[in-house]
């Protein structure tokens, strides 16, 4: 853990912004993302990324991307995992394709606000029900980012887990 400017806690550094969002480029030639601070510095470090309105929108749109032949990534708050886990199970696993969903873990953190330490509680188990494979960027850093793309070129849904601090934001 470190502080950030403010002195609360944060989760250590595991790569900048513009790493990070090399290393996707490398594993993923489609990304889409519905904005979130967490990401306020990758999105503009992307060469190109496209903006959805809502998670389930972006699950579609990646769902048509990886049939056009694409390795698609979507980038998420974990409160987006509500909204999208249907659309993820109705596409993505019903037509066995793989999909790398890169998801902000907010609310681990006690200082995050009341509606974020919810999703907080509730993403672990939330994936594990839908049977969502989980890797950890706080723990596997970059290295863990390209294992979640290979999983999901095998067929996989993938959660990469972002935690705050893990990226400059």
């Amino acid at each position: 853990m470190r502080l950030d400017a403010k002195g609360r806690e944060l989760f250590d550094l595991k790569a900048t912004a513009e790493e990070f969002a090399a290393c996707l480029e490398r594993q993923c030639d489609w990304v889409a993302a519905v904005p979130d601070s967490v990401y306020r510095r990758v999105l503009p470090a992307l060469t190109e990324w496209h903006l959805a309105p809502r998670e389930n929108h972006a699950v579609g749109m990646a769902f048509g991307a990886r049939l056009g032949g694409k390795r698609p990534a979507i980038l998420m708050q974990n409160s987006g995992l509500g909204l999208s886990i249907d659309a993820l199970l109705g596409t993505f696993s019903l037509y066995q394709q793989g999909i790398l969903v890169v998801v902000s873990d907010r609310g681990a953190l006690p200082w995050e606000e009341i509606q974020h330490q919810e999703w907080g509680r509730i993403t672990l188990p939330l994936l594990a029900a839908a049977e969502i494979e989980t890797v950890s960027f706080d723990k596997e850093g970059l290295p863990g980012l390209e294992r979640a793309a290979k999983l999901a070129e095998e067929g996989k849904i993938v959660a990469l887990l972002v935690e705050r601090g893990n990226i400059n934001e």
